[in-house]
């Protein structure tokens, strides 16, 4: 049985921001849904799964990380992506 939520709708994304900044003191955690399987070529071409990562770290000199759940987990809470001001994007299953 899946929990019940309040139904709240709001026309606008600047409405549901103003809402979700005034209920920002009440915040107790916040759950991502992934799917954490990433289709991926390997060194000489082939294909390859990678099982439980989340998010591609991309860095300025080109570089790119593929990082796992529950690492990933641990850098955003640590901070770090929000005091260097590093934007995250969600990436659609349908764009991989």
């Amino acid at each position: 049985m899946s929990p019940e939520f309040p139904s709240e709708q709001f026309p606008t994304s600047e409405q549901l921001l103003r809402r979700l900044q005034e209920k920002s003191d009440d915040f107790e955690r916040v759950t991502l849904m992934v799917t954490n399987d990433l289709p991926l070529s390997g060194p000489s071409g082939e294909k390859r799964m990678m099982k439980d990562c989340c998010a591609i770290i991309h860095t300025c000199d080109g570089q790119a990380f593929v990082v796992h759940r529950e690492d990933f987990e641990t850098l955003l809470n640590d901070g770090i992506l929000q005091r260097l001001k590093v934007p995250i994007s969600l990436l659609p299953q349908t764009d991989r």
